[in-house]
This record gives structure tokens, C-alpha cells and sequence, in this order.
């Protein structure tokens, strides 16, 4: 805009000097017409060129010719000088939103697969506008903007993810008594170390926020290789108890052979109120009742 206004400044300097040389009324007159409207116009081109409005929570990048100046401006109505322009740059709070099946799959433990619900808020830096727009261009209907994102910080945030799970192995999740297989936590886990990558790679050009987990899913090959190591854990700890039982059978049984089969007899006959005299013989039993008022 501030070209053509100058171009018509132009044109109102030449019809000027045709209205102060010309002896034509008529064509005079049509000078001093032409000078007045495009010094009207070009001062009114030249004045909106100069205004833009920065909407709310975004950076004004002052640029003149379209290299950046290094100057930025808050949101609302800005001036620069004509020949400047404001480019925008987003500093409100951006969403890397990838819930449910949306999920990003990382390879995991044991070349293991899981997908990770994950959202993370973050925004850009303000200072570091200027910068990061004059490291970008415009990619068809994509601003500079977009494509930071695109092209920095979502690959950053993916190889972090990749990074920080890389280790994280699903069978630790298992219950070593029972072989149940609970949904880990992963906020209590990853929450911090995803935060302390995140930082670490693009801590000068953004802020992290939040970052939120949900409970991770896994291919197929892993939800059987969970089961499978659950039903071991199960069968190992069946295992204990039918050897735990058959130990206590077997001391039950020395302990037996152990004692004193008449002494055993006679403390039986004395808790049951029986004949003692039956446990003197050969063959040592109370089963048969005592037979009171007859001989035997």
C-alpha cells in the first residue's frame, strides 16, 4: 500500500506543476482537480499503511521490506512507518493433542510397540519472534507459524516421546504375586522426564504448560506377551502353594509316626470318656463303645 500511495503522491506532484505551468483554464483547472484527490488519496493510502491491528495474545514482527527489524509489538492498534509492515506471530497457547485413538505409537522395550495418549499445551516464546519468523517461509496456505510447528516443534516433541519410552516395558506393570496387569501410570512416571526433554530441546523457543497421559494401548503381539508372562506369574505362584501343601501333608504324616501309639490312645479314651483298657491290646482302637453291666 505504501507504494501506491506514493505512486499517487507522484501523480499529485505532477498534476501540481501542469496546474502552475499550464494557461488553460479548462485544463487548469482539471490539474488543481487531479493534485487535490491524489494528494488526498495518497495521504490517506500512506496513513492506513502505517496502522495495523495485532489481535489479541499474538507478536507484531516489524518488518521494513520485508526483512525483519528486530522490533516487535503487543497486540492491538500499532503504527510503524509507512514503508514498515507487521507480520503476525502466534503467542497464545498452542495444544499437541493427541488423545485417545489418536495416540502416538512408539517402539518400546524388546522392540515392543504402545501407543501414548498424550497432550501437551505449550506456547511460543515472544522474544525469540523475530527469530524463528525470519527462519521460516510461508509454505503454500501454510503461515510461518505453521510451519514452525511442522517442521520444529512437533518433530521435536515425537522424538522426545520416542526418546523417554524407549525404555518403558509393559511386563514391569504386572503383578509379581497375583499376574494382574494394571494400566500404568504414566503421569507419575513420564510427566516430569517428558517435560525436562522437552525443555532441553526447544526450552528457548517455547513453554511448556501441561502435559497429560492417558492409559496406553499396545499392538497385539504385546497384549498377548502380558498375558502370557500374567498366566506364568498365576501358574508359578499355584505351584508354591500345591508344594507348600504337600510339605505340610508330609510333616503331618512324621509327626504321626512319630508318637506313642497307646500313649496317643489312652489320652484319646481320657478326652472322650472310653474304656482305656481297650488301648492295651494288639490292636489299638476306641471305635467300639464301652459296654457297661455285662462281662466280657
Amino acid at each position: 500500500m505504501f507504494v501506491f500511495g506514493v505512486l499517487l503522491f507522484g501523480i499529485a506532484v505532477i498534476a501540481l506543476v501542469a496546474a502552475a505551468t499550464t494557461k488553460v483554464p479548462s485544463v487548469k483547472r482539471n490539474a488543481w482537480l487531479t493534485f487535490a484527490g491524489s494528494l488526498v488519496l495518497s495521504l490517506a493510502v500512506i496513513v492506513t499503511s502505517s496502522i495495523t491491528v495485532v489481535p489479541t495474545r499474538n507478536v507484531g514482527i516489524v518488518t521494513a521490506w520485508n526483512k525483519p527489524t528486530g522490533r516487535t509489538t503487543g497486540a492491538g492498534l500499532q503504527w510503524t512507518l509507512p514503508w514498515e509492515g507487521i507480520d503476525e506471530w502466534d503467542a497464545s497457547g498452542q495444544t499437541y493433542s493427541h488423545l485417545g485413538d489418536e495416540c502416538v505409537w512408539v517402539t518400546i522395550a524388546a522392540q515392543r510397540r504402545a501407543c501414548i495418549p498424550v497432550q501437551i499445551e505449550w506456547s511460543a516464546k515472544a522474544e525469540k519472534a523475530p527469530e524463528n519468523w525470519a527462519a521460516y517461509r510461508e509454505v503454500g496456505s501454510k503461515s510461518r507459524f505453521e510451519v514452525f510447528i511442522e517442521r520444529r516443534v512437533n518433530p521435536q516433541i515425537n522424538g522426545a516421546m520416542t526418546s523417554i519410552f524407549a525404555t518403558f516395558d509393559p511386563l514391569g506393570a504386572v503383578d509379581p504375586t497375583s499376574g494382574d496387569a494394571p494400566a500404568p501410570d504414566l503421569n507419575k512416571t513420564y510427566k516430569d522426564t517428558l517435560v525436562q526433554a522437552l525443555n532441553a530441546e526447544l526450552g528457548d523457543e517455547i513453554v511448556v504448560k501441561s502435559v497429560a497421559f492417558e492409559s496406553p494401548q499396545y499392538d497385539e503381539p504385546t497384549t498377548q506377551a502380558i498375558a502370557a508372562y500374567g498366566q506364568k506369574i498365576l501358574e508359578a505362584r499355584n505351584l508354591e502353594i500345591d508344594k507348600a501343601n504337600a510339605k505340610t501333608r508330609a510333616e503331618i504324616t512324621r509327626t504321626d509316626a512319630s508318637v506313642d501309639q497307646v500313649a496317643r490312645c489312652l489320652q484319646i479314651a481320657e478326652k472322650l470318656g472310653k474304656e482305656p483298657g481297650l488301648c492295651m491290646g494288639n490292636s489299638v482302637s476306641l471305635t467300639r463303645p464301652v459296654e457297661t453291666g455285662q462281662a466280657k
